[in-house]
């Protein structure tokens, strides 16, 4: 692959993601992760979780990890202090008194839209392309081979997981990719403390990279002292960013741990202690094969076990799918078959995780509210000649088994790559 692909490519992939970014939305979600950050660099309002707490009691929900607040606030600084959006900053104030209620897509487009909010869309989404072409990049280097790194970086470009939850819905899982894109690079350069870190830091803006901090200090470290150094690596990382939040707010900073989807009842429990246990035998391979002088080639394997394990005990989100997906593109192009069983599984989540309409078509409110509020969802028109509620118990199900079937593929490649020599 030379330069002028990867130029090409990468220009055809900026252009679909620049047409979606001002045109779609969805309800609060950019706002709310904008607002608060807004909120430090106008008015030295820097503690999200204690100004909820006091002031919005009644919220279900508080604001995001302590990270992505920083992240998000650098980058607000940037956009305030150079382009001086004065209607972006309307736009946030004037959403604040809505995202604390129940209002939908259209509701927001219609408040909004006299102050220059397909404009302000584009800007609050613009940050999501640093994240997205930083991982790009990595992939490059990270890809078994000059072809597959071409192949792995068009499936990267052409990402219908990121093109909807980042740039269409505006949601910012993939900054928690790019960390653990990231931590596997570092692991494959041999820095085993910048990896935990690296998780560390994508933990602190979504929960999941946590999960993948124990079998990563047990894979990359080989003695105890040095998996005890790595573990205390993430605490200190995580200490150093949760604890002035805690001082000022208490417990209520922690309040992202809480949150979430889950199964209900007693499947849930028998979920939790299946994952459990299968989490503590991947921990002890991880230890295992720490005595591997290779051992670090391994960790995208353990990385996506635990990944697709983590989404059969919960119910997730699509846009959670995203904390996958640049470990996928690199393992991808030697198993197209594999492929096609992801891209199964992509369909079925989008049809089972995607109902809404502000979720379909809907996202477009910001160019005709009116218009795209009023088209039917694929759901419906499928409901008008099926059984749409026998569809979706089939397709839940179905789903559920897709996720322990892909954790279980991943170890057999990972199996066959070790019965091949390949580290």
């Amino acid at each position: 692959m030379n330069r002028w692909q990867i130029i090409k490519w990468g220009i055809i992939g900026l252009m679909m993601r620049l047409f979606l970014m001002p045109f779609t939305m969805h309800g609060m979600d950019l706002f709310f992760i904008n607002y608060f950050p807004m909120m430090f660099v106008r008015n030295g309002i820097w503690d999200p979780y204690g100004y909820i707490h006091t002031n919005f009691s009644h919220f279900p929900y508080t604001y995001y990890a302590p990270a992505l607040f920083i992240i998000m606030s650098f980058l607000n600084l940037l956009m305030i202090k150079f382009f001086n959006p004065l209607s972006l900053i309307k736009i946030l104030e004037l959403s604040s008194a809505m995202m604390f209620k129940n209002f939908g897509t259209v509701d927001y487009v219609r408040a909004l839209s006299h102050h220059e909010l397909i404009k302000n869309l584009f800007l609050m989404k613009t940050p999501y392309l640093i994240f997205d072409f930083l991982t790009a990049a990595l992939l490059l280097k990270l890809a078994f081979s000059k072809d597959e790194a071409w192949k792995s970086y068009k499936l990267w470009i052409f990402n219908i997981v990121v093109l909807h939850s980042a740039y269409a819905v505006g949601q910012f899982d993939l900054i928690t990719a790019f960390f653990i894109t990231a931590g596997l690079f570092a692991a494959l350069k041999k820095r085993p403390y910048m990896c935990i870190v690296s998780l560390s830091l994508g933990g602190a803006t979504k929960l999941f990279p946590y999960i993948l901090v124990l079998p990563a200090a047990f894979l990359l470290g080989n003695t105890w002292k040095t998996r005890f150094s790595l573990l205390l690596t993430a605490a200190m990382t995580s200490f150093v960013l949760y604890i002035p939040f805690y001082l000022s707010s208490g417990t209520v900073v922690f309040g992202s741990f809480t949150l979430g989807r889950y199964y209900e009842g007693v499947t849930r429990w028998i979920f939790a202690a299946i994952f459990v246990v299968l989490y503590a035998l991947l921990s002890i391979a991880a230890l295992k094969d720490s005595k591997n002088p290779y051992c670090e080639k391994k960790l995208i394997f353990y990385f996506l076990t635990l990944g697709f394990l983590t989404y059969a005990v919960s119910p997730i989100s699509f846009r959670y799918f995203t904390f996958v997906t640049p470990l996928l593109v690199l393992i991808i192009p030697r198993h197209k078959s594999f492929g096609i069983f992801i891209l199964f599984i992509i369909l079925m989540l989008a049809f089972v995780r995607l109902p809404d309409r502000d979720l379909q078509l809907g996202m477009f409110a910001p160019i005709n509210p009116d218009y795209f509020a009023s088209l039917p969802t694929i759901q419906e028109v499928i409901g008008r000649h099926f059984d749409i509620g026998a569809i979706y118990k089939i397709l839940s199900r179905m789903l559920l088994m897709s996720f322990f079937i892909a954790a279980w593929w991943i170890w057999r490649i990972k199996v066959k790559y070790e019965k091949r020599g390949y580290g």
